[in-house]
């Protein structure tokens, strides 16, 4: 469409009289703007230096037939609606056009006003599914770039079949995209069985509640297993055949990290050694009594803050970013030097801080060595 969003016409026929009329009867309610040209080869040449929303074309012409003309506008614009419009009335033209690519077929002959009406509605009607095809495409492409962008694995099943995967689940599985096109869906799980019983789960999942969320493990190319997040939808409600897009997320890490966890806190208090934790804001959340009991013996003037370690903000932001890690790391207290084991759950936004009094370690090192010593000498 133009500026003034009136729809773009290129009428081409070598029939003068008959575009001068057409012309005034599309352009008289000012929907369309019609330039003419009376022969194919004048059309090509304005299709090179303008852009138009449709082609009516007539099918006699001395220079070039319709067809021709059609194939050769197709050639370099696919998507332009195109209508013939002629007195050739064989069912061989209409077919041949129509296989060609022309959108519409309109016969010229009876009522003037009648055929006009029917061009114009047939104008209109070209570019309103072009402009759907365009806004569809437009969609899709969208579509396409946010799921390829994906920080998750996204895969599209059907018939137990990958037919597209996007970077994140070629990379979580160490496979190409490539390779994983036409995979077969079960050959990426443990055994027969436990794919037989989650397909069973899913099926049942998806005609009762039309999604199924579940845990499983996938193979990776390699050979290992990973445990993962599995968010099943079919593409088209009520339809699986259609396929199926699931959402992977892989969860071994965070799995690991949350054993870890529940092992370590399964007994805080009776833990020997001192345990102080943070929340997300690097405050202490948890502190045992054995990190009081070190505070009032070697450091009574400080407080719980001395186990905190210096670069307790690079930690927060490690766990703002989901990065589940260990860390190491010496403080003092007092002349006491501690050992700290440090783990950054995301998942429970929580830093924990074990602290290890390795000078206290050291002293009872060197009296058992002083003990081993003195018992050497006596059977000496």
């Amino acid at each position: 469409m133009n500026e003034a969003g009136r729809i773009t016409v290129l009428l081409v026929d070598d029939e003068v009289g008959l575009t001068e009329i057409a012309k005034r009867f599309l352009e008289r309610y000012g929907e369309c703007l019609v330039n003419i040209a009376n022969s194919a080869a004048d059309a090509l040449a304005l299709l090179k230096n303008m852009q138009y929303d449709v082609v009516v074309s007539d099918y006699m012409m001395p220079d070039m037939n319709g067809i021709t003309f059609l194939k050769t506008v197709r050639s370099g614009n696919p998507t332009i609606p195109f209508i013939v419009f002629t007195g050739k009335g064989r069912e061989e033209v209409v077919i041949e056009a129509l296989n060609n690519g022309a959108d519409f077929y309109l016969q010229k002959g009876g009522d003037p006003a009648a055929q006009f009406t029917e061009l114009q509605s047939m104008i209109r009607k070209g570019v309103e599914q072009r402009r759907a095809q365009c806004e569809l495409y437009e969609k899709n492409h969208i579509l396409d770039a946010i799921l390829a962008a994906s920080p998750f694995g996204i895969a599209l099943v059907k018939d137990e079949r990958v037919k597209w995967v996007n970077d994140a689940f070629a990379r979580m599985l160490h496979y190409t995209k490539e390779d994983l096109i036409e995979k077969d869906l079960e050959s990426l799980y443990e055994i027969h069985e436990v794919y037989k019983r989650v397909k069973d789960q899913i099926t049942t999942d998806l005609e009762n509640k039309m999604h199924s969320d579940l845990q499983i493990r996938f193979r990776q190319k390699s050979g290992p297993l990973i445990d993962c997040e599995l968010s099943i939808v079919p593409l088209e409600d009520h339809h699986k055949e259609s396929g199926v897009m699931i959402t992977v997320t892989n969860i071994t890490k965070r799995l690991a990290m949350s054993r870890e966890i529940e092992r370590l806190s399964a007994f805080p208090y009776l833990e020997a050694n001192p345990v102080i934790e943070l929340n997300q804001s690097g405050q202490i959340s948890y502190f045992n009594e054995a990190a009081i009991d070190d505070l009032i013996r070697f450091g009574p003037e400080t407080t719980l803050e001395v186990f905190i370690p210096p670069d307790l903000p690079d930690l927060i932001r490690a766990m703002e970013q989901g990065d589940t890690s260990h860390h190491d790391r010496t403080v003092q207290l007092g002349k006491v030097t501690y050992h700290e084991h440090i783990t950054v759950s995301p998942r429970f936004r929580v830093i924990r801080i074990s602290a290890i009094n390795t000078t206290e370690q050291k002293k009872i090192q060197d009296a058992m060595k002083e003990m081993e010593d003195a018992l050497r000498d006596q059977q000496t």
